[in-house]
């Protein structure tokens, strides 16, 4: 079943959360420096990459492109359910 949408006064939490699962992934096949190299694998500037780790609204195009580079699994990167990844080539 799915979750009620948040009320509009806690998109901020919303928004700090899928950072913070965003950054995990990076972390995690990419490493704590990783950044810049994730940034051009998603063919973006590496400081726009820095503000979606920073909480600023990720476009729906760079989502898609984050899930199709990294297999994130997209439930997971939305409330942080099930697993982290789609496959199992991926971190754990």
């Amino acid at each position: 079943m799915s979750q009620p949408l948040p009320a509009s006064n806690d998109w901020f939490s919303v928004r700090q959360e899928l950072a913070g699962r965003v950054r995990i992934v990076r972390q995690e096949l990419y490493g704590a420096h990783g950044g810049p190299w994730l940034a051009k694998r998603m063919g973006m500037p590496f400081r726009s990459w820095l503000g979606f780790e920073s909480g600023q609204e990720i476009p729906a195009e760079q989502i898609l492109r984050f899930i199709e580079v990294t297999g994130a699994e997209p439930r997971w990167l939305l409330n942080g359910e099930g697993q982290r990844y789609r496959d199992s080539t991926h971190g754990s």
